[in-house]
C-alpha cells in the first residue's frame, strides 16, 4: 500500500486546541491517519479517545461519507482525495418552548 495525503478535519470545539481546523497527514490506512492526526495534534487523542483507544462515545469518525463505526476495523486502504473527518455529538439544552 502506498501513502496518500489526506485532510484530517477537525471539530469545531477543537479548533482553539489544535490550532487549526483541519490536518494534512500522509498515511496508507485510516488507522494510520488517524494516528498521524493524533502525532501531529496530542490534544486530539484525549478529547476524542477514551483510556483504551477507542472513541469516545459522543465521537464519530468518517471517512469521506462513511461511518467507522460501520466498519470491522479502520485498516481500510486510502485513496488520494480521501477525507477523515471527526464529529462530536453534541445533545442538551432547551426543548422547543421553553
Amino acid at each position: 500500500m502506498s501513502r496518500v495525503a489526506v485532510d484530517v478535519l477537525i471539530p469545531a470545539m477543537l479548533h482553539a486546541v489544535v490550532g487549526s481546523k483541519r490536518l494534512r497527514v500522509e498515511a496508507a490506512t485510516l488507522a494510520e491517519a488517524v494516528e498521524a492526526a493524533f502525532r501531529a495534534a496530542p490534544a486530539l487523542r484525549f478529547h476524542l479517545c477514551e483510556d483504551d483507544g477507542r472513541f469516545r462515545p459522543h465521537v464519530l469518525c468518517f471517512l469521506n461519507d462513511h461511518n467507522t463505526r460501520d466498519m470491522k476495523n479502520l485498516n481500510v486502504e486510502l485513496r488520494e482525495g480521501d477525507e477523515v473527518a471527526f464529529v462530536a455529538a453534541i445533545s442538551g439544552g432547551a426543548t422547543a418552548g421553553e
